[in-house]
Formats: C-alpha cells, structure tokens, sequence
C-alpha cells in the first residue's frame, strides 16, 4: 500500500508504513543541493575543489535536459 502525508512544509511517500520518498517544494531542494555540495568540497584540496567547480560549471541544468 503506498500513501502520501503532508508533514510541515514536506510531504512523504510511504509503502507500508516506510518512507520510500520525500517530496520537496523548489527552494528547499536547491538549498539542499548547495549544502549537499559545500560539504563535499569541504573534504576536497584546494585544486581538487576547483576542477569539481569547473566539472559543475559544465554540467546542463535540470531546465535544460
């Protein structure tokens, strides 16, 4: 059985009682993204960190594919 709730701001997809997904609104993703990327350079050196800004810079947007 699948089934949505809204919790606060975010709602959830469950199957069975387990959270399979969570649906979140634009703004919230993008803010998860960016926080999700400043952590992941901050393991990276100083020239390691720049070719990754350069690889990113690259990449199409989600608007664009």
């Amino acid at each position: 059985m699948l089934f949505r709730r809204r919790v606060g701001g975010r709602t959830a997809v469950a199957r069975n009682g387990v959270v399979v997904a969570e649906l979140l609104n634009p703004d919230e993703a993008h803010w998860l993204q960016e926080k999700a990327r400043n952590v992941r350079q901050g393991f990276m050196d100083p020239k390691q960190k720049a070719a990754f800004e350069e690889f990113l810079a690259r990449q199409s947007s989600l608007d664009e594919q």
